[in-house]
């Protein structure tokens, strides 16, 4: 069927018009459209090739953990029913290390005890005697010494925690209100010389218990807290090499904390 324009005339011959030319158009755009569409498809690949190899990079494993951590958090706290009071707040205070020596049969790792700071925020969420209290802190370990078959060396140690304590309120007076904690703290280990950074676990979990008092002053919450971390899982790889010396630990070697610490609750 020839198209016919309101004057009659042919395609061919309106104003001298191409019948073909839409014809050549068309299939020129359908050769772009599926070339641009083929070459975007190679582009994806390629993208999601270099997304998926980063994905594997160690930092980003690391980051991805501590955003699922974040958004546990963010979880409870959205959970929390409507009875339950909950207040944000700050921390810092103190931290003493002790880390467990590495023997085996390759050699012996001696590790001195360090000690360095650590600040954060929390996030306390009260249930009546009891209460919830989450946090994300950075804690600086500080430089460890370390013997490596007799050779001295030293390396520092810094740590993303997130503790997540159940508290328990004792006996109270109209002021001052004591408390025990306890829970666990997933601390994710890094340290600027790589040769030690590939030798610690991407994740360490310790058990932490204490004791605390509130202390109700000037419209806010003061909470002075002793701690103790106990080590549950490994500090550094069973089969980690520092230097020219490599380890196979039989043992799992533990990092160990004792901290003083000060929170303000809004």
């Amino acid at each position: 069927m020839d198209g016919v324009p309101p004057g009659g005339e042919s395609l061919s011959e309106f104003r001298g018009y191409n019948a073909a030319a839409p014809v050549y158009g068309i299939a020129r755009d359908a050769y772009f459209h599926n070339a641009r569409r083929d070459g975007l498809k190679c582009k994806t690949l390629t993208n999601n090739s270099r997304t998926i190899g980063m994905l594997h990079h160690p930092m980003n494993t690391m980051t991805s953990r501590i955003r699922l951590a974040c958004i546990a958090i963010l979880l409870v706290a959205l959970s929390a029913p409507s009875t339950a009071e909950a207040q944000l707040g700050v921390a810092a205070g103190l931290n003493f290390e002790s880390i467990d020596d590495i023997q085996s049969t390759n050699g012996r790792a001696t590790f001195d005890n360090a000690s360095g700071y650590h600040v954060g925020v929390i996030y306390d969420l009260g249930l009546g005697p009891a209460g919830l209290r989450v946090g994300l802190f950075y804690r600086d370990i500080g430089d460890v010494d370390v013997s490596l078959s007799g050779v001295s060396d030293a390396f520092d140690v810094s740590m993303i925690d997130i503790p997540v304590d159940l508290r328990f309120n004792l006996t109270a007076t109209p002021v001052i209100r004591p408390y025990v904690i306890a829970g666990p703290v997933f601390s994710f280990p890094s340290t600027g010389d790589s040769q030690y950074d590939d030798a610690l676990e991407d994740v360490s979990v310790s058990g932490n218990v204490g004791v605390g008092l509130a202390i109700d002053a000037l419209g806010v919450k003061i909470t002075p807290e002793f701690r103790y971390a106990i080590g549950v899982s490994r500090f550094m790889k069973e089969n980690a090499s520092i230097g020219n010396v490599s380890f196979a630990a039989s043992d799992v070697q533990r990092l160990n904390s004792v901290m003083l610490r000060v929170g303000i609750i809004f």
